[in-house]
């Protein structure tokens, strides 16, 4: 089983179990409120995969989960906890998690180039009198500070190889022996001195309010900046923050770099809400109109009338579907002074034009007798609707109403300012309902799902990406927010 589905899985596990929200705590015990100041953070290597870190509190969580879950469930989420552990070769025993964590985790992954498998380093920080002892449950004890230890269970899978316990009351425990040792040796260094703990923590400084953040590099497996073919450098990063909302999982995904001053503050102006976000249209695209096409239903009919006219517009284009029906508003002015009149498509179709409130509204359809086999049949195509002002075209496979211009119309204007006055890339994709989220934007659910089997089911209810970049940036700006909701 590959260990990016572990490793995800467990995030999840460690988020539903810990909790995501801040809770009282002692407070002659209490690990400190800003992450980037934590003590964990000497125990990185360095070329880390992919970096999960948490500060969340483990106290009253369990009264929290109760509120939330039925029984059943439950029981059925600390099925799915123990399991994982078992799996990476923790054995709790009678001790209860909350008792042990002490509110300081990280999770890396390294590539191993000998094997089809990611290592993977954990280290967490323990609570005052508890052990190794207490973690692994083996049948001889085996706890003792500054050593090295071997894990093993007879006849059991430990993913995890080797167990180090710090002075400090840390755990170090991973896959790879040398994994271990490099993150031991990391953390004798002046933390002052060592260039990648002080980029984490400058990293770390613009997420002061978040308790648990995954950073990634695999900035490949991103199918929307992927597709933008930007050079990405090694110290760009994907900064992912996990929240939750009753039974869903909120991800908000954040391309930063410090060097180059993408920080969180260059999203403050983004990602805000807009009318149109808050309607009940399921597709929400600007801009990436021709990719577009594939996360709705259109018959051949549709997707042959929309592949011509994104072609012959060649520009920013807003879309909003909501079920089977989709709007389409472009600039009427554009450089190829297309019209609808002239697509190919639609060039032996009858229209018929009448004019209200300062547009022009056309409908196109065709109704024709065909033969076959010598019986008479009508053909039926599909009908397609316009309504054209002096600057903007809106086409339907409906027939538009003035409500629906009137609130599209000035979202629409502000795209187009902002976009042609600022950006030379503006896109902008929200995708509600699961129907419409295709697993290229959530690819990791369909391993996760398989790994929970019957007991939880988690599917994405909301999408929403959004990029931008502008001359002289080096980078874009990339904005993602996922609604996970479990089941």
């Amino acid at each position: 089983m590959n260990i990016k589905l572990i490793t995800t899985t467990f995030i999840l596990s460690l988020c539903l179990i810990f909790g995501f929200e801040e809770t009282s705590y002692s407070l002659n015990k209490a690990s400190p409120n800003n992450i980037a100041e934590l003590e964990i953070l000497k125990y990185l290597p360095k070329h880390n995969k992919t970096l999960f870190i948490s500060n969340s509190k483990s106290t009253k969580i369990i009264s929290d989960i109760k509120k939330i879950y039925k029984t059943k469930d439950r029981d059925d989420l600390i099925l799915i906890k123990n399991s994982i552990l078992a799996y990476l070769g923790i054995n709790l025993g009678t001790n209860k998690l909350e008792d042990i964590y002490n509110n300081e985790i990280t999770i890396t992954t390294y590539d191993n180039k000998e094997q089809n498998i990611d290592d993977i380093l954990i280290v967490f920080k323990i609570k005052e009198k508890k052990d190794i002892d207490d973690i692994l449950n083996l049948t001889n004890k085996i706890d003792e500070p500054n050593k090295l230890i071997k894990i093993f269970r007879e006849n059991k899978l430990n993913y995890l190889n080797y167990i180090y316990r710090t002075n400090d009351n840390y755990i170090l425990t991973s896959s790879s022996k040398n994994l271990l040792l490099d993150a031991l040796k990391s953390s004798k260094i002046n933390n002052k001195k060592v260039s990648q703990i002080i980029y984490f923590r400058e990293l770390l400084k613009n997420f002061k309010n978040e308790n648990n953040i995954l950073f990634t590099k695999d900035l490949k497996a991103n199918k929307i900046l992927n597709n933008q073919n930007y050079l990405s450098s090694k110290d760009d990063y994907i900064v992912t923050l996990f929240n939750k909302e009753d039974k869903n999982i909120i991800l908000k995904s954040y391309l930063i770099n410090n060097k180059k001053n993408i920080d969180i503050t260059s999203y403050q102006n983004i990602i805000k809400e807009t009318i149109l976000d808050k309607n009940n249209y399921q597709i929400i695209i600007y801009n990436d109109f021709l990719n577009s096409i594939n996360y709705f239903n259109l018959n051949s009919f549709e997707k042959a009338f929309l592949k011509e006219l994104n072609e012959k517009l060649k520009q920013n284009l807003l879309l909003l579907v909501s079920d089977n029906n989709w709007l389409i508003i472009f600039d009427k002015n554009n450089i190829n002074n297309t019209s609808l009149v002239d697509t190919k498509i639609l060039k032996d179709f009858n229209h018929y034009s009448l004019d209200n409130n300062n547009f022009v509204y056309t409908i196109f359809s065709k109704n024709i007798l065909t033969k076959e086999e010598e019986i008479v049949k009508e053909d039926i195509y599909n009908k397609i609707f316009s309504a054209e002002s002096d600057k903007l075209t809106f086409v339907s496979n409906r027939l538009i109403n003035d409500v629906e211009i009137n609130l599209v119309l000035t979202e629409f204007l502000d795209y187009q300012k902002k976009s042609y006055t600022n950006y030379f890339l503006d896109k902008k994709i929200i995708l509600k309902n699961p129907h419409h989220i295709e697993y290229p934007n959530t690819s990791y659910l369909q391993d996760m799902n398989y790994f929970l089997k019957d007991n939880i089911y988690i599917y994405p209810t909301k999408f929403k990406a959004i990029i931008r970049q502008s001359i002289p940036e080096l980078m874009p700006i990339y904005y993602s927010e996922t609604n996970l909701e479990i089941s």
